[in-house]
């Protein structure tokens, strides 16, 4: 079953770029929350090189087992830090300077360069996390002086009952920062789609989407 709907979304996004003359490639993340430990062979056996985990603990337990690049896509508290630098590759959710800071002083202690993504809540939701839309440029700017901290991109996860316009938004706000490279930050990911959108996602043009429930499903 997993084969047959990995198959499917790699099929699904190729017919979407190629349709719309998008020139980008798409990685594909898959969220291993929730599943069987076992999974995680069976979805490197069909090709995926990219995992995820909301949890800190749950990402420190499945990583030797993760044959690839491994992400931190839930939220991240300052308490965490140290467990998660041991483990992800890339970490999607930071979305406050308190956070980076924290990042960049343990990461300076192990001697890493930590990649990042800034969490934006477009929707302006109360009840998740990630920096509005009008806070971002101050936010890059302070994360940008870190000097252990790389940021890679930008991340969103966008509201159930979703509108077109957040999509267009989030493609928006990275095309800016990618083609502009203010603050000398050298963007290549936006983030945006998961099981239940990530067509429409990779429609406006996002290059990484994180899918659980429609490779197990």
């Amino acid at each position: 079953m997993i084969r047959d709907n990995y198959l499917q979304i790699c099929n699904e996004i190729e017919q979407i770029t190629s349709n719309n003359g998008i020139g980008q490639s798409v990685t594909i993340v898959a969220v291993t929350k929730n599943q069987p430990i076992t999974v995680i062979g069976e979805l490197a056996e069909v090709g995926v090189r990219n995992f995820a985990e909301n949890r800190v603990s749950a990402l420190v337990e499945r990583a030797p087992l993760m044959n690839g690049v491994r992400h931190l896509i839930g939220h991240l508290q300052t308490n965490k830090v140290k467990k998660a630098l041991a483990c992800a590759d890339l970490i999607h959710s930071v979305d406050s300077l308190r956070l980076a800071q924290e990042i960049d002083r343990l990461s300076a202690l192990a001697n890493q360069m930590t990649q990042i993504l800034i969490q934006v809540n477009i929707a302006k939701e109360p009840q998740k996390f990630g920096v509005y839309e009008e806070d971002l440029n101050q936010l890059l700017e302070e994360v940008s002086q870190l000097k252990n901290i790389q940021i890679r991109g930008l991340m969103a996860i966008m509201p159930i009952e979703t509108k077109d316009e957040y999509y267009k938004r989030m493609y928006d706000l990275y095309q800016h920062y990618r083609s502009t490279k203010a603050f000398g930050i050298d963007m290549d990911i936006l983030s945006m789609g998961m099981s239940n959108d990530y067509k429409t996602a990779v429609r406006y043009g996002s290059n990484m989407i994180r899918v659980g429930t429609a490779l197990y499903l």
